[in-house]
């Protein structure tokens, strides 16, 4: 159990950038290190976890039930987020002592714009391989964005969506009463 622990204290330290940068950190420690899991019951893990909100706290639990039974997955669970959540305290109590320092608040001020900078830039690289193979969905983007401004439901942009498809399959050569 306290290699369990140890194990999931070093991915909540290690791991930035969401559940996706984690997995094969989460991979090497659990399978190929330990043998804990097969890779066939790591891709289970993974698979549940990315069902739910959280899914490195979940892949943490699955891993620790599996190695530890209930307390496994407490503890797995616990380690994963003790670097993290200590690293947020220390943080915080740090800016609350440098909070009246003029250029600190100027480098935080820059620092959240260049944060915003770079995940639009990782937005755009996401994005443009996407549109080359459908152009279409920066139409349906612009649509839903335009919808969301404008507080249309949701509910109501899933039927028009389906009334859309359904009407373009009819009138197509290609649609589904040509068949």
């Amino acid at each position: 159990m306290v290699e369990l622990a140890l194990r999931f204290l070093i991915v909540g330290a290690l791991a930035f950038g969401g559940g996706g940068a984690a997995l094969p950190l989460v991979e090497r420690l659990t399978v190929e290190e330990t043998g804990w899991l097969t890779h066939d019951q790591f891709a289970v893990g993974v698979g549940l976890s990315y069902a739910t909100p959280g899914p490195i706290l979940v892949l943490a639990a699955f891993v620790g039930h599996y190695v530890g039974g209930l307390a496994g997955a407490a503890l797995a669970s616990l380690a994963v987020f003790a670097v993290p959540v200590a690293l947020a305290g220390l943080a915080a109590q740090l800016l609350e002592r440098f909070r009246n320092i003029p250029w600190l608040a100027d480098f935080a001020r820059f620092a959240a714009a260049a944060a915003i900078g770079l995940l639009g830039v990782t937005l755009v690289s996401f994005v443009r391989p996407v549109l080359a193979l459908e152009p279409l969905l920066l139409l349906g983007a612009a649509v839903v964005a335009f919808a969301d401004a404008r507080g249309v439901s949701p509910v109501l942009l899933i039927v028009a969506a389906a009334a859309i498809g359904a009407g373009a399959a009819v009138v197509s050569a290609e649609g589904f009463l040509s068949r």
